[in-house]
């Protein structure tokens, strides 16, 4: 059973695609089945049949077939017969011819089948009065796009003016025309002069340019610019493979401009041994060694389980974390901040610190983020010099109390009697 479901699941699914795909691929489809008067043609895309001459008494017919201008077959038949010929994209044409009719201008029964063609693709399927000298046919429109810049040697920092430019080289107008310009890697638009994204026509021979913009170097390297494309039609509605620019090279070398902020953190402690709810100090210093002011400084101080924090100078806590912040922070500034923490179990403890900051380079759109961690030396806990007291049981000192105060009230209860 297994297997023939299996059977049918496969047999479906090639009936399904069978019919999706004679629904655009026709294997045999009557175009024509009517006369056509000695003189005119039939145009099938930028193909046309002519019917050149028409002889009643020898029921046969002279027909030309023409690609565009130029003559691909000529043929004469008698009635009953027919001829063939190819058309683009591998499909195929038959022409029959069913009979000749006498008038004053002759004329041609005929039926005209197209096999193995894409009907999408069918633009053009109709009587052409004169022939193939008054057909109109559908050229290929082709568009050369050119991408240019000002500089091919900058620096990182510098600016880079790119011009897009397209013409239109083919032998039909280009319709439909949309244009796509992709962001460019390594560089930030610094500035957009001239920009034409809509959807355009273009005359044969026609130029136009629909991208001038400025960008500028945020990394050094050598770098080749992502190329401008475009879809388009032509005047019969035919799609053609997408159109792309080339690519320009760009060389990025080393900014004299950039700039950074270096920070520095570095911890203290004014002991590393200590009691039991001993208090320590510990020292923050922050210093700025870079050549840019950084921005939105902040420091965590991360306690461990066991220690307590009991208050700073420039230090507050926000959501129970001791933090120092510093809203800019200058350049060569240095600063240092004090805290004090109580260790209230014993142990070895070591305190973390997590650094953040900004700032701007000077080059890049965007602030640049830093971010970083510490850990300080460790930091040894032993017990307090009267820490023994609170280890012994609650009787160890209940005992004695009780037994005093016992004594101290048979005294006074003594004295009380002796004085009357």
């Amino acid at each position: 059973m297994a297997i023939i479901k299996r059977f049918l699941i496969i047999f479906l699914c090639v009936v399904s695609f069978s019919l999706a795909f004679a629904g655009t691929v026709s294997a045999a489809s009557v175009l024509y089945n009517d006369t056509i008067e000695m003189g005119n043609g039939y145009q099938i895309n930028n193909y046309v049949i002519d019917v050149t001459d028409v002889f009643v008494d020898a029921n046969s017919v002279s027909f030309y077939v023409y690609h565009r201008d130029k003559e691909v077959k000529d043929i004469l038949i008698s009635r009953g017969d027919s001829f063939e010929f190819d058309i683009d994209d591998g499909g195929k044409v038959k022409v029959i011819l069913n009979s000749v009719v006498g008038s004053v201008i002759p004329r041609a029964s005929v039926s005209i089948v197209l096999t193995d063609y894409d009907f999408r693709d069918l633009h053009k399927n109709e009587l052409v009065q004169g022939g193939h000298r008054s057909a109109t046919f559908a050229g290929t429109p082709e568009l050369k796009i050119i991408k240019s810049v000002d500089e091919e040697s900058i620096n990182v920092g510098d600016i880079v003016r790119v011009r897009v430019t397209v013409e239109n080289v083919g032998d039909d107008r280009a319709t439909e025309v949309l244009f796509n310009e992709p962001q460019q890697p390594r560089f930030i638009l610094y500035d957009t002069l001239v920009s034409d994204p809509g959807k355009t026509t273009m005359d044969i021979g026609e130029s136009k340019t629909p991208f001038v913009y400025e960008l500028k170097a945020t990394d050094e390297g050598t770098f080749e610019l992502a190329p401008t494309t475009a879809t388009f039609t032509n005047d019969a509605g035919q799609r053609f493979p997408q159109a792309a620019s080339n690519s320009p090279t760009i060389i990025v070398g080393p900014s004299e401009s950039l700039v950074s902020a270096d920070l520095e953190f570095i911890t203290t402690f004014d002991k590393h041994t200590v009691s039991r709810n001993e208090r320590i100090t510990g020292t923050m210093l922050i210093k700025n060694e870079g050549t840019a002011p950084a921005t939105g400084v902040t420091v965590n101080i991360i306690v461990p389980d066991g220690m307590r924090f009991e208050g700073g100078s420039g230090v507050e806590q926000i959501s129970g974390v001791p933090t120092i912040y510093q809203e800019t922070f200058g350049i060569q500034q240095q600063r240092e901040f004090s805290f004090v923490l109580r260790p209230t179990e014993v142990g070895t403890y070591t305190v973390s610190t997590q650094h953040s900051y900004s700032f701007d380079n000077g080059v890049d759109q965007d602030l640049q983020q830093v971010s970083s961690d510490d850990v300080s030396r460790n930091i040894r806990v032993t017990e307090g010099k009267y820490d023994y007291l609170f280890e012994q049981p609650l009787y160890v000192y209940l005992i004695p109390l009780l037994i005093i105060g016992a004594v101290i009230g048979w005294i006074y209860y003594r004295h009380k009697q002796y004085k009357f």
